[in-house]
């Protein structure tokens, strides 16, 4: 059937409050409109629903909002010249021939929204933007708040984040810089998060066009699916397994609740000495031989790294390892005679946090070297061989004191080789403990179930000598929500439990400025990482 034209649309016009379905036109000034481009112009002088290849203009003294049935508003400029392309749940295409267009998406992945001008097509991933066309073609665009992904007409596309500007001629693209404060775009840009180097928002758009690429990726797994929350928010999981190199993996995993309008995600990063096979589950035969091995293992674990944003605030926690080298553990094993084990020389596991409110912290920016301005390390544990004291295991542990400075709280000496030595340190023996600054000491209460017993849900929380907490709670939940029932308490090892489920991880700290991070995993490739993302914790001594 034939779409009506613009000027019966005129006639069924009803004011903007009755609108419940589809995309309102509201006039400000003199504004035109047509139903394709080979209609006549007709004046719009009250409210009006657009439908598809429906094209508006606006003279120099007038400016027009577009409302959607979502909740998003777009802004019509003067001097400008908009249409409607295709509209549907899952995509909507708009155009700007020229002038501007001022826009304020409703929530992340609410819908799919692409902005398209004569050099550019701008791909909604975010909230609000800015977009401004010349007659010559020639787009910039600026992003108040969230990500914009641009493309030009030559194959290239760049992830555009809050306080960025890119411009895209005919001739390509220009590289994403940060609006300065004195530009007029800026507006509100002025508060402090904009003249900082925002980590989180910097590695979603990092993210974001790694996805883009992954077509491109031969050796890549990707799954997804819809469940339920332990809280009862309907989530949209996916998982995408990446292998930037043949020596490492990166598996990225996406939380995305559309009616709560947010997007949380995270990666596990592993990289290793060499090669490392094409199956993924055998990684942990890799890194089994780092520890205890009689023999020196051919490859080793060299970095692993989880990361989990809200796109805001975030935690990272990295361990760096050493090349594994032979030590003598007759001291653990009781043997008569040196037992000699590999194990890796040293090992530097840190936990970074960071956001607007974690800036304001003390200490952010410069408690360790290479942080940027809002971050800031809370705390980090060494082991070493050989290095601190000779022929002593040594294990320390640096925290935030008062100031938010790292400090060191506890350390521990031990000669693997005399079992006099290793039951000393496993009854406490220490050769430094600063008992002030030690959460374990300044915490109410370390661990707490909050499902009761018999449920897999394990709460912990770490409060700090300058006052700030760190908390984080670990769940398993069938894709309806129910947590799962075990027996007894839950432990850090009933997380590694399989079975049809999925591990949610909510992170929390008083520097969020009452923001969580909460993510999911789905088993189908949680359960294949298992041994690949464990650490020193889980092996013992055979």
């Amino acid at each position: 059937m034939r779409k009506p034209g613009f000027v019966f649309l005129l006639l069924l016009s009803v004011p903007c409050a009755a609108m419940t379905r589809g995309i309102v036109l509201v006039p400000k000034g003199t504004v035109e409109a047509r139903a394709s481009a080979s209609a006549s112009w007709v004046p719009v002088s009250r409210d009006v629903r657009l439908n598809e290849g429906d094209e508006v203009r606006t003279s120099g003294d007038a400016t027009a909002d577009v409302y959607f049935s979502d909740g998003s508003r777009f802004r019509i400029g003067r001097d400008s010249h908009f249409a409607v392309g295709s509209t549907g749940r899952k995509r909507t295409a708009l155009s700007l021939l020229y002038g501007r267009l001022k826009a304020a998406v409703a929530g992340y992945f609410s819908s799919r929204v692409e902005v398209r001008t004569p050099s550019a097509v701008c791909a909604v991933r975010g909230t609000e933007f800015d977009v401004r066309v010349a007659r010559n073609g020639d787009t910039s665009m600026n992003v108040d708040e969230g990500l914009v992904e641009v493309s030009d007409g030559k194959g290239k596309t760049a992830v555009v984040s809050s306080e960025e500007a890119i411009k895209v001629t005919q001739a390509g693209m220009s590289m994403p810089q940060l609006v300065s404060l004195r530009d007029d775009r800026a507006e509100a840009a002025a508060r402090p998060m904009a003249v900082l180097h925002d980590t989180a928002r910097q590695r979603t758009r990092t993210m974001l066009e790694e996805l883009r690429n992954r077509q491109l990726k031969a050796n890549e797994a990707e799954l997804g699916k819809d469940a339920i929350d332990a809280f009862g928010h309907r989530v949209r999981l996916e998982e995408y397994l990446l292998r930037p190199s043949d020596r490492e993996f990166k598996l990225l995993f996406l939380s995305k609740r559309e009616e709560a309008h947010r997007l949380d995600w995270g990666d596990i990063v592993e990289r290793f000495n060499s090669a490392i096979p094409d199956d993924i589950s055998k990684v942990g035969d890799i890194i089994n031989s780092m520890y205890f091995s009689k023999t020196a293992p051919t490859n080793w674990m060299k970095y692993f790294e989880v990361y989990m944003t809200n796109t805001v605030d975030s935690v990272k926690e990295t361990m760096d390892f050493t090349q594994p080298v032979a030590i003598n553990f007759s001291g653990y094993t009781g043997s008569a005679s040196p037992d000699y084990r590999y194990y890796p020389g040293s090992i530097d596991w840190k936990q970074i946090l960071s956001g607007p409110g974690v800036a304001l912290a003390p200490g952010a920016g410069t408690n360790a070297p290479g942080l940027n301005a809002d971050e800031r390390m809370q705390f980090e544990q060494k082991q070493d061989w050989n290095q601190t004291y000779a022929n002593n295991l040594t294990f320390t542990q640096n925290v935030v004191d008062a100031s938010g400075v790292m400090k060191e709280m506890y350390q521990v000496a031990l000669n693997p080789a005399s079992a006099a030595s290793v039951n000393a340190a496993a009854g406490g023996a220490h050769t430094y403990w600063d008992y002030t600054i030690d959460p374990t000491q300044l915490t109410p209460a370390y661990n707490s179930y909050p499902s009761g017993p018999d449920k897999a849900d394990l709460y912990g929380e770490s409060v700090y000598a300058d006052g700030s907490t760190l908390s984080a709670r670990k769940m398993l939940v069938s894709n309806e929500g129910d947590i799962l029932s075990i027996p007894g308490n839950a432990a850090p090892a009933t997380f590694y439990k399989e079975g049809s489920y999925n591990l949610e991880e909510v992170a929390g700290s008083n520097l969020f400025q009452g923001r969580n991070i909460d993510v999911l995993l789905a088993p189908e490739i949680l359960n294949q990482k298992n041994n690949a993302t464990t650490t020193a914790d889980k092996f013992k001594l055979n």
